[in-house]
């Protein structure tokens, strides 16, 4: 059974009046505290004044498109909310950190159900292997206290793979395990593990992510 998204901070960034009062309510409801928005710069601003557990985000805005958001970096987990359903969108969104992509009309239910899945308690925020400390929460990552640099892919990749280290994926199987949608492009995913292989080894000098022809990719327990 799916956990009710209570005592979190959320912020609803949608120019459909009557979704957004909709959205705030339900989840205000639940004792969340909402902040609901309706351009990109009211989202900025917002985001540069307070920390939030996780972002909604529509992606048609009157000043802009949503994606650019993710200019700013250091975002908490973002589900973007929209009408575009054509795959370069969702391609889009992913490659750019977005942890879920649903495609409008929703139910509350339903975006509180997949809200749900991307948040976890503050105790269980934190996955520490072999000296590198992911924070789910504030999607930051370190190694020995030393912070690593990663875009929001790499980030959701290095999570999947940590959750199930010593575990092999081939890329369309990590794709689909981090977005639970059916994979589009695996040659994608490669490119983003290369990327990440490379900041872990110049960041640790240990190669955490091994590959392995026919099985796939894994982190290495130590």
């Amino acid at each position: 059974m799916v956990k009710p998204v209570v005592g979190r901070r959320l912020l609803i960034v949608e120019d459909n009046l009557a979704l957004s009062r909709e959205t705030e309510d339900y989840f205000a409801k639940r004792g969340n505290e909402v902040v609901a928005v309706s351009t990109l710069a009211d989202a900025r601003e917002a985001l540069t004044e307070g920390r939030f557990d996780a972002v909604v985000l529509d992606l048609i805005l009157p000043d802009g498109e949503g994606l650019e958001l993710f200019d700013m970096g250091g975002l908490p987990p973002v589900i973007i909310m929209t009408t575009l359903a054509d795959e370069y969108d969702m391609l889009e969104g992913f490659s750019l950190g977005a942890v879920d992509y649903i495609v409008k009309p929703c139910s509350a239910e339903i975006l509180e159900a997949r809200l749900s899945l991307r948040l976890l308690p503050s105790s269980e925020s934190k996955l520490c292997l072999d000296g590198l400390t992911l924070d789910i929460a504030a999607r930051t990552v370190d190694y020995r206290g030393k912070p690593i640099v990663l875009t929001g892919t790499e980030f959701n990749t290095l999570k999947f793979l940590m959750e199930n280290a010593g575990e092999f994926f081939p890329a369309d199987k990590i794709y689909e395990g981090i977005w639970k949608e059916p994979s589009f492009q695996s040659n994608a995913i490669r490119y983003h593990i290369s990327n990440l292989r490379q900041k872990l080894l110049a960041a640790t000098g240990k190669n955490l992510i091994v590959a392995e022809y026919g099985k796939g990719y894994s982190f290495i327990k130590a």
